[in-house]
């Protein structure tokens, strides 16, 4: 997952996992079954076309889900690459700041009960609106924000559900994949038909640095989704805030019109944010199986704005849950 748009942060970049158009953090079997086995995965082009500059590359996956019992596991490997300029398997998207492209996104195992789960290996913390893959995305490029929030993380998470359809609780440790640096995190997921949230806190104790995570969704109308990703915090000292609004409209139609309104606060330039960003540009979903993104962005970078037109085509294998 994989889109960002010159973000030039001085951290290496991480990642939010969840979000309401992003994965479920573990696996889910299909209704009225305790077994389940899924291979799927997905593949996204992206034209895209920055300060005279024309780019082509993609992303594909590779997914495994099982359950047996009490018992899944979840493995997604991703690779990006490029065509234009070079062709070659990259170390970045081109919109973000590099990170290990030929990757494990998810390689974990699960025991779980009614009200909780205990998940180990390579996990994503369930805060945050917008995932790794075009797929999970309301536009072709993600929001400035996500560049600086947690990335994928080498340990252990507990969730706690309160309640049949109460909040989940979820804390975890572990190894930082793509700061390379040790994190404690705490999450708090809840979904109504009204509104949803995936948002949380993530310490490094090692680097003094502290960030709220926020994911959110508010459903006033049928025809409208109103969603805000973003994160605040304070690194080495340093205090920064990147938030991202978006508008969907007819998020149950084939073409889902988006809009985005980006700001950001960071006087010392901790996450190499433009301070504003504004983009206009929604998703073509023919199937459930196919999904178009377009997207055109102006970018508030030093001196006179960065136009932009970007593209996602992908094609990819629903998850568990569509199918049922």
């Amino acid at each position: 997952m994989l889109v960002l748009f010159l973000s030039t942060a001085l951290l290496p970049t991480a990642r939010a996992e969840e979000g309401g158009i992003a994965e479920a953090p573990a696996p889910t079997a299909p209704a009225d079954s305790d077994n389940f086995f899924f291979v799927g995965g997905g593949l996204a082009v992206r034209p895209g076309f920055s300060q005279d500059t024309f780019t082509l590359g993609g992303e594909a996956e590779a997914d495994l889900r099982f359950g047996v019992g009490m018992v899944s596991g979840r493995f997604d490997l991703d690779v990006t690459g490029t065509v234009l300029p070079d062709v070659g398997i990259v170390e970045a998207a081109p919109d973000i700041i590099p990170i290990n492209v030929v990757r494990p996104e998810w390689a974990m195992l699960e025991a779980a009960g009614d009200s909780w789960a205990a998940r180990g290996g390579i996990v994503n913390a369930a805060f945050g609106l917008e995932d790794w893959d075009d797929w999970a995305l309301y536009l072709p490029t993600h929001g400035q924000y996500f560049a600086a929030t947690p990335g994928r993380m080498a340990g252990s998470e507990f969730g706690w559900t309160f309640g049949e359809e109460g909040p989940t609780v979820t804390i975890g440790g572990g190894l930082d994949m793509d700061y390379e640096e040790p994190i404690v995190e705490a999450s708090v997921n809840y979904e109504s038909d009204g509104w949803a949230t995936w948002s949380g806190v993530a310490v490094y104790p090692a680097m003094d640095t502290y960030e709220a995570v926020l994911g959110a969704e508010v459903y006033p109308a049928d025809f409208m989704t109103l969603a805000l990703g973003g994160v605040a915090g304070m690194g080495q000292g340093s205090t920064f805030a990147d938030v991202s609004v978006y508008g969907v409209f007819l998020p149950e139609a084939m073409i889902n019109p988006t809009i985005r309104v980006e700001g950001n606060y960071d006087p010392d330039g901790w996450t190499g944010a433009a301070p504003w960003a504004v983009s206009a540009g929604g998703a073509i979903v023919p199937t459930d199986w196919m999904k178009f993104l377009i997207e055109a962005k102006v970018l508030g970078a030093e001196g006179d704005p960065v136009p932009g037109v970007y593209a996602s085509l992908c094609v990819f294998r629903p998850e568990l849950e569509e199918e049922e």
